[in-house]
């Protein structure tokens, strides 16, 4: 497995999992979610708090879940 510079948190790992079962990238979470796509990716890597930023996203998570699930 590669050494990587920047590893992800538990919030990225989470993400690009959700990414990869929808099919998204990080700009349409970051569009959907309503917040800044660069704030998004430092999230990711333990860069900044994201005390505001993660809910936003989960919340998002959730939404987009309920309603694939409903169609």
């Amino acid at each position: 497995m590669a050494v990587r510079k920047k590893p992800k948190n538990d919030f990225g790992v989470e993400l690009m999992a959700f990414c990869a079962t929808y099919g998204l990238t990080y700009r349409d979470v970051a569009t959907g979610a309503d917040v800044k796509r660069s704030t998004l990716i430092e999230c990711t890597t333990g860069r900044c708090a994201g005390h505001e930023l993660i809910p936003k996203v989960r919340q998002f998570m959730a939404d987009y879940e309920a309603q694939k699930a409903s169609s």
